[in-house]
């Protein structure tokens, strides 16, 4: 307020100026204006006066009409000068000459005043329209600091303040950005803490169990065998669970530089089936290959690895004894592709835009099959490449996994 106030004021000053050397101006220019006025008069008179001192036998009229010649200035000027009417002669004796001084003054006062007046509705108009949208930005800005992250100063005009006041907005949209970031960061570990405390407390609870039936029977050899393997057997599942969450959080905080190479993808599908097919001989299950030995991908071929083997891995926990689990890869001038397909139960379509999330369980599903973890995980890394991936299934008749990348030059 104190600075506005103190610019007010120097703008004052400076239209108080204005009006003094403009009503200054005016004076001098009147005056100048009269003295002309009273040599032009002088002129006149002076012609007109030796015209008839020169010509007795002419009319008057012609003293007023001809054109005064040099001699007729000369005796005019003489004539008049006796009489005290000269160049010299004060303007106040000269009614004409201080009536045109006067009009001329007050028209040449009226002017400035005219035109210092509008400068200054047209001033006040524009500060005030200033003021007011520096309010309005004022208040919206405001309004964004108290909350409302969608308030936007409004700049579909063009101009410096405008520039600026967009250049606001996209501050804002950045910083909206970032805290809905955050809130959605927060959210996500609030549930993974969750999550992840649920699925070490179980079994935890079931090595404390196992510990003390151990304890309490170690005369029996085959109790304790039989509960140091299902002891050995909830350790590893929660390795599983810390290992794949680590993977899963460097993949988020891209702490994980992907060594990326153009690879076989025939060479990184069979290392798939390799580490899958005594799992599916076992259960009788097959996994078929199918695609063009000369594809090639650009990847991480671990990475890669692992995402597919994870989605195989998951098919084999879902298709029943007997069973097929086809792969199969193709490639066009745009893109890779890797589809993984089964003929087991398929998926729920509520099921279906749930599968990412980590720890997600179907409430449709009353098998028990890993952590959860699996497919977030593929998912995780498909994006780390760049690639998408998409799910289709149909219940009773099987689902498809599809994994694009596309087709781009070493990055």
């Amino acid at each position: 307020m104190g600075k506005s106030g103190k610019e007010t004021k120097i703008l004052l000053a400076g239209i108080t100026v204005i009006c003094l050397v403009s009503f200054l101006a005016a004076g001098g220019i009147a005056m100048l204006l009269a003295k002309n006025f009273q040599k032009g008069l002088l002129y006149r008179d002076c012609g007109a006066a030796g015209y008839l001192l020169n010509h007795e036998e002419e009319p008057a009229v012609s003293a007023f009409t001809a054109v005064p010649e040099e001699k007729d200035l000369e005796r005019g000027r003489e004539a008049l000068a006796s009489i005290g009417y000269s160049e010299r002669t004060p303007m106040q004796l000269l009614p004409a000459v201080r009536a045109y001084r006067n009009q001329a003054a007050l028209y040449l006062f009226l002017l400035p005043v005219f035109l210092l007046g509008a400068v200054c509705l047209l001033l006040f108009l524009y500060l005030r329209r200033q003021h007011q949208i520096f309010e309005d930005a004022e208040h919206t800005i405001r309004g964004f600091l108290d909350g409302d992250t969608m308030a936007r100063i409004e700049c579909s005009q063009n101009g410096d303040w405008y520039s600026l006041f967009h250049a606001v907005n996209e501050m804002a949209s950045v910083l909206s950005a970032q805290a809905e970031n955050q809130r959605q960061t927060k959210e996500f570990l609030q549930d993974m803490i969750s999550d992840v405390s649920h699925q070490i407390k179980t079994p935890l609870s079931a090595l404390k169990m196992y510990h003390e039936i151990i304890e309490s029977h170690r005369e029996d050899a085959g109790a304790v065998s039989s509960f140091i393997q299902k002891s050995q057997r909830e350790i590893r599942r929660m390795e599983d669970v810390i290992y794949t969450l680590l993977k899963l959080a460097r993949l988020d905080a891209e702490m994980i530089r992907m060594e990326k190479d153009s690879e076989t993808v025939a060479l990184l599908m069979q290392d798939v089936l390799e580490r899958f097919e005594t799992w599916a001989g076992r259960e009788h299950k097959t996994i078929a290959l199918s695609g063009k030995e000369e594809t090639v991908l650009f990847c991480d071929a671990l990475w890669i690895s692992e995402a597919v083997g994870n989605i195989v891995k998951n098919a084999l926990e879902h298709t029943k004894e007997g069973g097929r689990i086809t792969v199969k890869w193709s490639q066009s001038p745009l893109m890779t592709q890797i589809e993984i397909s089964d003929d087991g139960k398929g998926i729920h379509q509520e099921d279906l835009y749930n599968i990412f999330k980590r720890f997600y369980r179907s409430r449709f599903s009353t098998e028990y099959h890993g952590i959860g973890l699996g497919l977030p995980l593929a998912k995780a890394i498909v994006e780390a490449h760049g690639g998408t991936i998409s799910v289709d299934s149909v219940p009773g008749v099987g689902t498809t996994f599809t994994l694009n990348f596309f087709s781009l030059t070493d990055e």
